[in-house]
């Protein structure tokens, strides 16, 4: 079997639609060269079942419910065969240039490629509210050129260099350690705005809220043994000042880039109630640790 030119994994924890419209943007694509898809499922059942039927082309492996989505990834990354991996989240769609547009990239010497995340004019201000949470660092516009963070939803890397630097199973989200890792290491990453994927929903405000919990308590909760007394203890009395200052910091980024401005303003009382959810997570996951909020992120 013939070593591909390029390994794409996609975590699936969710299922349809999401994953469907993920793979179906990625299906048109595959003439583009000698592409290997990995999909790494932990749903399991139906969900499985489905993504084998309708896209045999994938391969699929298939996880323990409840496996953390790092953690699907890593075990992707470890059965790829091709000398860099593209990881693109399941609630994305590539663009259609998007592998023709990692190839190109491939013929300068990188350890990682990192390119941006656009919006689906989604119709309801929920999914806007997601958006602008969730990828308000990696939105257009991008200049081309040295970055030193990627977007877990939308990058490529050396497979050499992940596999020697990822931490051990379970360790959480090794994507918060990774990028800093290999800059340290002397690596350089390369920030490509033609390399775009564009994220979808819908997602309900109690589900959302529920995810941004179990997501900032993890982090939290794997970062808690490595921190001080004295700065888990001001964090815990001053978690609350923090909600203006994430909102702050989120808008500062979306009036830099000028993207979306309208919508932003529009979808600030969604904002509130999300930033607090995710400092209320932080806060547990200081105080008591992750619990099992890794295994049930989707």
């Amino acid at each position: 079997m013939a070593k591909p030119d390029l390994s794409v994994v996609v975590a699936s924890c969710v299922g349809p639609p999401f994953v469907t419209r993920c793979l179906e943007s990625i299906e048109p694509q595959l003439e583009a060269g000698e592409i290997e898809v990995i999909v790494a499922d932990r749903a399991g059942g139906d969900v499985a079942a489905g993504i084998e039927q309708r896209f045999p082309w994938v391969r699929l492996i298939r996880r323990p419910a409840g496996e953390s989505v790092p953690d699907l990834r890593r075990h992707a990354i470890e059965e790829a065969r091709a000398d860099y991996v593209a990881i693109i989240e399941e609630h994305c769609m590539a663009d259609k240039d998007w592998i023709a547009t990692i190839r190109k990239c491939l013929q300068e010497p990188r350890a990682a490629i990192g390119g941006v995340v656009v919006d689906n004019d989604y119709p309801r201000l929920m999914d806007w509210a997601v958006y602008f949470t969730e990828y308000n660092g990696y939105m257009p516009p991008l200049e081309r050129g040295d970055i030193y963070d990627v977007c877990a939803a939308n990058c490529v890397y050396r497979r050499d260099l992940l596999l020697k630097n990822l931490p051990a199973q379970g360790s959480g989200y090794w994507e918060a350690s990774l990028n800093t890792q290999l800059l340290q290491q002397g690596e350089r990453f390369l920030g490509e705005p033609a390399l775009i994927v564009r994220h979808t929903g819908p997602f309900g405000m109690g589900y959302y809220l529920g995810q941004r919990f179990l997501f900032s308590r993890a982090f939290a909760g794997t970062r808690r043994a490595h921190l001080s007394t004295g700065y888990k203890l001001a964090y815990l009395v001053l978690a609350p000042l923090l909600v203006p200052l994430l909102w702050a910091r989120m808008a500062s980024r979306v009036f830099a880039k000028r993207h979306r401005l309208g919508k932003f303003l529009l979808v600030t009382p969604h904002l509130i109630p999300i930033t607090a959810t995710y400092v209320l997570g932080e806060w547990v996951g200081l105080l008591t640790g992750p619990g099992d909020s890794l295994s049930r992120i989707e």
